[in-house]
């Protein structure tokens, strides 16, 4: 039992710094946050804009997709913006499970 605590204490240490060695989190001051683009990752961009349509059409307030912890799509639908308040009611315990 000694032998597998050991061996899980390694196999988690050695998996978070591989880990954490490329993880971002924006800064805890200002609304700075990283991005990075479609291209960079090798994404497919011209099928955005029919996305975005089928998003548009579903009601979306708001759609971002982060990478690494980086955004590489933040878009928002009418009059919703990314300081609009909205009530998430069930889907913020989603948000937080991931």
């Amino acid at each position: 039992m000694k032998n597998l605590i050991l061996s899980l204490a390694f196999l988690f240490g050695t998996l978070h710094s591989a880990i954490s060695q490329d993880l971002y989190f924006p800064p805890l001051v200002g609304s700075a946050w990283d991005t990075i683009s479609m291209s960079e990752l090798g994404w497919c961009p011209e099928n955005l804009p029919a996305s975005y349509e089928y998003l548009d059409d579903k009601n979306t307030k708001a759609f971002i997709v982060l990478k690494d912890g980086k955004i590489v799509l933040e878009k928002y639908y009418d009059t919703f913006t990314k300081d609009s308040l909205w009530y998430w009611a069930s889907a913020g315990k989603c948000v937080t499970s991931v």
